[in-house]
């Protein structure tokens, strides 16, 4: 077992990592509380002080991904103030390069089926949408632009990343070529948004 004094910051992350390994190698639906307290060499008892479920720790999950995903966008509108219109172009590279980290994409697939199978969970979800849209729209307006063309770029987002996923997804299950499916993420996303912007 790890130090006890250990910071409870870092102990929860330590558990949360070892979800997401257990999650992602033998399935959300398979791993049990024990297995993850193991993975993360902790008692389960400790484990259950910061996560009551694994209902909870997908959340967790969930939460720190839209973090990391809002702290990405955020950073694309700084750098494209002067040029807002091209802010999804911007999001493309980062949403193309997460798409080639197959772990991350195997926990995502585990995470998204758990999230149509579980209601409380979906609704989480859906709260954390509105809250980044909300954010977004609020991020835009500050910048320059009014409500409607605020809400019709987070809309290009949402599409841009949509189709990755996608992709990228597909990539994970039918390619063994990391590369090969990087281009073929960036040439259909291309299409994708060259043909959002046609209309």
């Amino acid at each position: 077992m790890g130090s006890r004094r250990q910071r409870p910051e870092l102990r929860k992350a330590q558990i949360l990592r070892a979800a997401k390994e257990s999650f992602r190698i033998h399935g959300l639906q398979t791993t049990t509380v024990d297995a993850i307290a193991a993975q993360a060499e902790v008692s389960v008892g400790l484990l259950y002080r910061y996560f009551k479920s694994k209902s909870e720790m997908v959340q967790a999950i969930i939460a720190e991904d839209v973090e990391l995903q809002m702290a990405q966008i955020e950073r694309a509108i700084e750098e494209g103030s002067t040029d807002l219109a091209g802010l999804p172009r911007l999001m493309i590279n980062q949403f193309v390069e997460e798409s080639q980290n197959r772990e991350q994409l195997a926990l995502m697939l585990e995470v998204t089926v758990e999230v149509y199978r579980n209601a409380p969970l979906r609704e989480f979800v859906r709260r954390k949408r509105v809250e980044v849209r909300e954010s977004l729209a609020t991020k835009l307006e500050s910048k320059g632009l009014d409500h409607e063309a605020a809400r019709s770029l987070i809309e290009q987002i949402e599409r841009a990343s949509a189709v990755v996923t996608g992709v990228a997804l597909e990539a994970l299950i039918y390619s063994d070529s990391v590369s090969t499916s990087s281009m073929s993420v960036a040439s259909i996303v291309e299409a994708a948004l060259s043909s959002f912007e046609r209309h």
